[in-house]
């Protein structure tokens, strides 16, 4: 009898905890269990394509001038002074005679060199000559040319080793005889400057190179060195 009882009982108890079970709401989802909200994986294919950026428009290039126009012969067309004019002192000579021959030289090899004397010390002054003609007649044709300028103050000298040679004036100071000498270069003649007395100092050639210059060649005839362009007598 007591086991008909405890059964019964048991059986009572599980119908009990079955129809308590059943009755009970439906459980509130649990907010730990839902899933973690992130990035989700896509494909390229689906991905939008990125606004594009406005591009500002490059600086357009300025044309170059067209050949034949102003510009572009200023660009090719270089002056003197920019592509630097070369000019040489050449000597020292050891005597007026063989400047000369120098200066001839340098002539025909189409330099025109002008004579340049170091100044002398304790001179008693200067004179303005031309150098020695070929032959006296070649020198009082020339002293015939220098009258028609209008310088009549000169003198055809005749003997020593000035001889056809063509004196212009003597001076006290160095300066009056440049002026001289700028004034007969003025008129188309070359005169010299030479210090009297004293001990000389050498000579020289100044000349400004042109462009076509045989440099090497021009060695062979006198021994050079560089000169400032903006120094020369």
């Amino acid at each position: 009898m007591l086991l008909r009882a405890a059964i019964v009982m048991l059986v009572m108890l599980n119908l009990g905890a079955a129809g308590w079970w059943l009755l009970q709401p439906p459980a509130a989802a649990n907010p730990s269990a839902a899933p973690l909200a992130g990035p989700s994986l896509q494909l390229l294919t689906e991905a939008s394509p990125p606004p594009a950026t406005p591009v500002s428009a490059a600086p357009a290039a300025t044309p170059l001038p067209p050949l034949g126009t102003a510009a572009a012969k200023a660009q090719d067309t270089a002056s003197p002074a920019a592509a630097g004019a070369v000019c040489l002192r050449f000597g020292p000579f050891a005597d007026a005679r063989a400047r000369q021959t120098a200066q001839a030289r340098l002539q025909q090899a189409g330099v025109a060199a002008k004579p340049h004397d170091s100044v002398a010390r304790d001179v008693r002054g200067w004179k303005v000559f031309l150098p020695a003609l070929a032959s006296r007649e070649a020198a009082l044709a020339v002293a015939e040319r220098i009258k028609a300028a209008g310088v009549s103050d000169l003198f055809v000298m005749t003997d020593g080793e000035d001889s056809n040679s063509i004196a212009l004036g003597r001076f006290g100071s160095e300066a009056a005889a440049r002026r001289r000498q700028a004034e007969l270069a003025s008129k188309g003649f070359a005169a010299q400057v030479l210090a009297l007395g004293g001990s000389p100092g050498p000579l020289w050639l100044e000349a400004r190179l042109p462009e076509t210059a045989d440099r090497v060649g021009l060695l062979r005839i006198a021994p050079a060195q560089p000169l400032d362009c903006a120094s020369r007598h």
